[in-house]
């Protein structure tokens, strides 16, 4: 008799080509699926070789096994499946096979295969419509935002990814109108981010007609309410964890302390919401946002929100874990075309470098100490700004932001060091279009800062990373007044490490058809 094959899931930038099949002869007679809010546990399958195939389907590929003490009989594949009992190393604590209910499509696949009768069980509470919640007046919805909400209240759980523009902020609010149920819970990865958020509800949203009222928890504040944004950070910390940078450019928002007495608040708040949210959800295949996703026990409705929704990593797999499949891709060519956005015309400046060494050192001498890139910065920003352009400069390090800073006159640099006042008063000087400044920042600017009128960006950090390429982008593109296009100015560094990284840029934008790349050469002298 032939053997079943088992359909594999597939990503947009990560796919798995290997096929997994099932031998008849060792199908289970039945098995039962119990579905939790975070966890779905099997009941029935207690080891041997169909456990074995479920774990392998429930995975995702690393590098780690090539360095790894594990001995050359590891592959580098990680499950997310926990045996349970005496086995079970996480949050949940049962006695039986589980695994995190957003890759429930994916059991159900396997069981379909796997056994004779698979028996789903919602063991999920319904919670009670208990607000009267509603949009401001005059506030009109675009029709992908009002088919998106009712795909996200229709399935309940999903990952929404949109591009910077579509209004992904009022998507969350529409579904938090839909659904009436509270506690809502909205995790952000920066203060800024969770400011601009909060203030976005509560112009969106009305309470009973009167202007609704939106918590804010991070660092140093604990301010709850019936919807309440928080840093992500603070909610690791306050399950005991310590919050694990998404990559070398993440910032460090998690320095601010937290009052004892606010931490049972805290993860009270967490335990009882109802509906969570995460927003840049490309953070959450971390161990500790995973730990927090598990510790939301109550939340029958999970959304996840990003542009990019992904990682470089190959373990998408863990961000579907928290919150199921994709319900809606709102692209930014999409958007472009409807008049949403602008259009971003892309320059690749070339430089070359004979510099080698370690990747710091490159750094080092080929981007934040490289004079002739440093001036290119220089004359491209002041160029820019000279035509009417409100210009934003996004580097990696403070040190290259400070140089930068001494070559562009009244230029502004702002970093995470800077106090939240500090940081709020440039972002809004840049909102209203008063300030002519160039605007130096580092990464804090990477993703969902709102700034309408910038429509001229110079990438003066290099970086791997696709997620940020794009939501860099997304810094300029958004309409605003009479805006009709926005100008990037990426580097092509010719070098070691760098040129690598150059490529993955370039590729990650010709996904964007509407966005015009050109290629300037050359344009700086080589760097001895």
């Amino acid at each position: 008799m032939s053997q079943m094959p088992i359909r594999q899931r597939k990503r947009q930038t990560h796919e798995r080509s290997d096929s997994l099949t099932v031998n008849p002869n060792q199908i289970l007679p039945s098995v039962e699926l119990v579905v939790g809010n975070s966890f779905t546990e099997v009941i029935g399958l207690d080891g041997g070789s169909l456990y074995q195939y479920f774990k392998s389907v429930l995975s995702y590929q690393t590098d780690a096994h090539l360095w790894s003490s594990r001995g050359q009989n590891w592959d580098g594949r990680v499950s997310v499946v926990c045996r349970g009992g005496q086995y079970c190393r996480c949050r949940h604590k049962s006695p039986h096979v589980h695994f995190p209910t957003g890759l429930l499509y994916m059991a159900k696949e396997f069981f379909a295969v796997a056994s004779k009768q698979c028996i789903i069980t919602d063991a999920r509470e319904m919670p009670p419509k208990n607000k009267n919640i509603d949009f401001a007046e005059g506030l009109v919805l675009r029709d992908y935002q009002q088919e998106t909400i009712h795909a996200a209240v229709t399935k309940g759980r999903g990952i929404i990814k949109a591009a910077t523009g579509a209004g992904k902020t009022v998507i969350c609010a529409g579904i938090i109108k839909q659904l009436q149920r509270v506690p809502a819970l909205f995790l952000v990865t920066s203060r800024d981010l969770m400011e601009q958020a909060a203030s976005e509800f509560e112009r969106f949203l009305r309470e009973d007609g009167k202007p609704i009222v939106v918590g804010r928890v991070c660092g140093g504040m604990c301010n709850l309410a019936d919807i309440t944004v928080m840093t992500v950070q603070t909610a690791v910390r306050c399950l005991g964890d310590k919050y694990e940078k998404f990559d070398e450019e993440d910032g460090d928002e998690s320095t601010l302390p937290i009052d004892e007495d606010d931490k049972p608040k805290i993860l009270n708040f967490i335990k009882n919401a109802t509906v969570m949210f995460c927003d840049e959800v490309q953070h959450w295949a971390a161990k500790t946002c995973q730990s927090v996703s598990s510790s939301c026990v109550n939340a029958r409705f999970r959304f996840g929100v990003s542009a990019t929704p992904w990682r470089d990593l190959n373990d998408d797999m863990l961000i579907d874990s928290c919150f199921g499949r994709a319900l809606a891709d709102i692209k930014a060519s999409d958007l472009i075309q409807r008049g949403v956005l602008v259009q971003p015309k892309i320059y690749f400046i070339k430089t070359s470098s004979r510099q080698g060494g370690t990747y710091p050192e490159v750094y080092k001498e080929c981007i934040v100490n490289n004079e002739p890139r440093n001036k290119a910065i220089a004359e491209y920003a002041i160029r820019l700004r000279d035509e009417g352009r409100k210009v934003l400069v996004l580097i990696r390090q403070i040190e290259h932001g400070r140089i930068l800073n001494e070559l562009i006159p009244e230029s502004v640099f702002i970093n995470g060091s800077d106090s939240t006042n500090m940081r709020n008063k440039c972002f809004n000087e840049m909102r209203s279009g008063i300030s002519n400044a160039v605007c130096i920042a580092t990464s804090i600017f990477d993703e969902g800062i709102d700034v309408r009128p910038l429509d001229a960006l110079i990438l003066g950090g290099s970086g791997k990373s696709s997620t940020r390429a794009l939501q860099r982008i997304g810094r300029v593109i958004r309409c605003f007044g009479g805006k009709k296009d926005a100008i990037v100015v990426d580097f092509d560094d010719d070098v070691k490490y760098l040129r690598k990284h150059s490529k993955a840029r370039k590729k990650i934008y010709e996904t964007e058809p509407l966005y015009q790349i050109k290629r300037i050469i050359p344009a700086i002298p080589i760097v001895k």
